[in-house]
């Protein structure tokens, strides 16, 4: 695995993520959490110390298909697992990202616990709203809410 590529996950790892079950092991679940859209393999090697033999594990994720290093094949891969409502949240929470940074992960929480469907997220965007209203600057809010609405087709 190239050190310069930028890692997502996909919509079945994101899945594996939820579900808390026992399909990849404490290892891969750990690796697999420090994937943010963001940083460089060469980056995670150094940031997830006490994942062991890292490379080896991402390699390993990437085969099974949990992370990929083309954001443009995700919504191929999500359309093949049938995960239309990940790939929602998947997208809801690079909206997230990409306007509040490292703020963002309270709102990513709250939209992995919203169910998959368009009236579940738009109460969990309102709820988002809120929460960034309070912490950051309405206009922030206004922002967020008006372009995660536009994306659920609201």
């Amino acid at each position: 695995m190239r050190s310069d590529l930028v890692l997502f996950r996909t919509p079945k790892g994101e899945e594996i993520l939820l579900s808390h079950g026992h399909e990849i092991s404490v290892n891969q679940r750990r690796a697999l959490l420090a994937i943010d859209g963001k940083t460089t393999v060469a980056d995670l090697a150094k940031k997830v110390f006490w994942v062991s033999d890292v490379i080896s594990v991402l390699d390993g994720l990437y085969a099974k298909g949990f992370i990929h290093d083309d954001i443009s094949m995700i919504p191929a891969v999500a359309s093949q697992a049938g995960g239309a409502g990940i790939l929602l949240k998947l997208q809801l929470a690079g909206i997230a990202k990409e306007l509040l940074g490292n703020n963002a992960e309270r709102i990513i929480k709250k939209l992995e616990d919203a169910d998959g469907t368009p009236e579940s997220l738009e109460q969990a965007l309102l709820g988002c709203k809120k929460l960034i209203k309070l912490t950051i600057s309405e206009e922030m809010a206004d922002t967020f809410l008006q372009r995660t609405l536009q994306l659920i087709g609201k």
